[in-house]
C-alpha cells in the first residue's frame, strides 16, 4: 500500500508538484478541505492525473494534516492499495426524511460486495439524521465488516456542508467507499474524554433528536438546575457540557451534544437521536482530558488493527472539541502523531464522528458520535 498527501490552497496552489509518472495507478483519493471548495477545473485535472481513482471531497470544520489545523488548505490523499479493492456508492439529493432508508439501501447495495472488510463513510452534516442512518447501514452490512467515518462540517456555523464523489461537491451528498480483501488491515478507536455527573436520568418525552422532559420534567429546566451558574452562558456553554446516552442499561454509552434550546417550550435540540425510554447524564471535561483520549483512540485503533503497520492514519474529530480547546486543539493530534509510528495523518473536525463504540474491551457496530475523537488505521499485510 503506498500513500502520497499533497496540500492544496487557492493562494499558494500545490505544495508539491504531482508526480508526471504517478506510482502505479492509485484506487483512492479522500480530500478534506473547506466548504467553498476549489474550482470546477481543479476536479478536473485532479481526475485527470489520476484517471482510474475513486475521488471523495468532503468539505470540515478544518483539516487535520498530522499535528496541524487548516481552514484553508484542501489535504488530498492519494491511495494505491497492492492487492485490496475500492468500491463507490454515491446518493445526492437525496431526501433526509428518509435518513433511515437511505442507510438501509446503501448498506444493502454494499453488502453484495465480495470479501467486503470496511466502509469509509462521508455524508452531509446539516440535514441527515446521522444516527439513524448510520443504525441502519450497519444493520444491513455483513457482521465482519466495520464502519468508520464523519458528517461534513463548516466549523461552528452549521449552515453548509458539501461531500462529493469524482466531481464537483454539493449539498445534501453522501458516499461510502467500501474496501474489500483479505489484505486489509483496518483498525477503529474512539475516545471521548468526558467525565459523568449528576444522576441518571430517563428521557420521558423526545422527538428524534429534540428532548422535551426528563424524569417528567421540563428538559431545559433540570438542565440549567445542574448548570447552575453557568445556565446564563447558553447555548454556547453547551458544548462544553454534552449528555452521555444509553438506549438500555449497561448499554454503549454515546456522546450527543447540544445544538440549541428552545426556551418557550423548555426543549433542547441535539446533533444525533435521543429515543425515548433512553437513560442520560451530564458530563464534563478538561482540555488535558481531551488530549489525553486523543491518545488512547489512536493506540486502540493499532491495537485492533494487528501486527501489519498502518500505511495511514484517518482522524475524525468533533467541531466541539476543537470548541473547548481552542488554541491547544492541535495538542490532542500531536497524541496521535506520536502513536501512528512516522505514518501520514489526516481528516477533519466534523458535524458528527462514525466509528464503533468502544471500551478497550468491546467492539459494536458502529454509531454516530459526539464530541469524540475517532481513529481508523489503514493498511495492507
Amino acid at each position: 500500500m503506498l500513500v502520497r498527501r499533497y496540500l492544496w490552497t487557492a493562494a499558494t496552489q500545490w505544495s508539491d508538484a504531482l508526480p508526471d509518472a504517478p506510482d502505479g495507478t492509485p484506487q483512492l483519493i479522500l480530500s478534506f478541505g473547506p466548504v467553498a471548495p476549489p474550482s470546477d477545473e481543479w476536479f478536473t485535472a485532479v481526475r485527470a492525473h489520476w484517471p482510474g481513482a475513486q475521488h471523495v471531497y468532503c468539505s470540515g470544520g478544518g483539516q487535520i494534516n498530522d499535528s496541524i489545523v487548516d481552514d484553508d488548505v484542501t489535504i488530498v490523499t492519494v491511495i494505491r492499495f497492492d492487492h485490496a479493492t475500492v468500491h463507490p456508492v454515491l446518493r445526492a439529493g437525496a431526501s433526509f426524511e428518509r435518513s433511515e432508508a437511505l442507510g438501509a439501501e446503501i448498506g444493502a447495495e454494499l453488502t453484495h460486495i465480495v470479501g467486503l472488510q470496511h466502509v469509509l463513510l462521508f455524508a452531509e452534516g446539516i440535514s441527515l439524521n446521522g444516527a439513524a442512518f448510520v443504525a441502519a447501514l450497519t444493520n444491513a452490512l455483513p457482521a465482519n465488516a466495520t464502519v468508520s467515518g464523519g458528517l461534513a462540517s463548516n466549523g461552528i456555523a452549521l449552515t453548509k456542508t458539501v461531500v462529493g464523489l469524482n466531481g464537483s461537491p454539493s449539498e445534501g451528498c453522501i458516499v461510502a467507499i467500501g474496501l474489500a480483501g483479505e489484505s486489509l488491515a483496518i483498525g477503529t478507536g474512539s475516545v471521548g474524554g468526558w467525565d459523568l455527573f449528576g444522576p441518571e436520568r430517563v428521557v420521558t418525552r423526545s422527538d428524534t433528536a429534540i428532548v422535551y422532559e426528563l424524569d417528567g420534567e421540563n428538559a431545559l429546566e433540570v438542565y440549567k438546575r445542574y448548570l447552575g451558574n453557568f445556565a446564563s452562558e447558553l447555548p454556547g456553554i453547551a458544548l462544553t457540557f454534552p449528555l452521555a446516552v444509553r438506549e438500555y442499561e449497561h448499554g454503549p454509552i454515546t456522546v450527543r451534544t447540544i445544538l440549541a434550546i428552545d426556551e418557550s417550550i423548555g426543549s433542547l435540540r441535539f446533533a444525533g437521536d435521543i429515543p425515548e425510554g433512553s437513560m442520560v447524564r451530564l458530563m464534563r471535561t478538561t482540555t488535558d482530558k481531551l488530549i489525553e483520549a486523543a491518545g488512547g483512540a489512536a493506540r486502540l485503533a493499532r491495537s485492533v488493527g494487528g501486527d501489519a503497520a498502518p500505511s495511514l492514519i484517518l482522524c475524525v474529530s468533533c467541531i466541539g472539541r476543537r470548541a473547548v480547546m481552542r488554541s491547544r486543539v492541535e495538542e490532542e493530534l500531536e497524541e496521535i502523531v506520536l502513536a501512528a509510528g512516522g505514518s501520514p495523518v489526516v481528516g477533519f473536525y466534523s458535524n458528527g464522528e462514525i466509528a464503533p463504540p468502544s471500551d478497550g474491551r468491546t467492539f459494536a457496530k458502529a454509531v454516530l458520535h459526539n464530541q469524540t475523537m475517532t481513529v481508523t488505521t489503514i493498511g495492507e499485510r
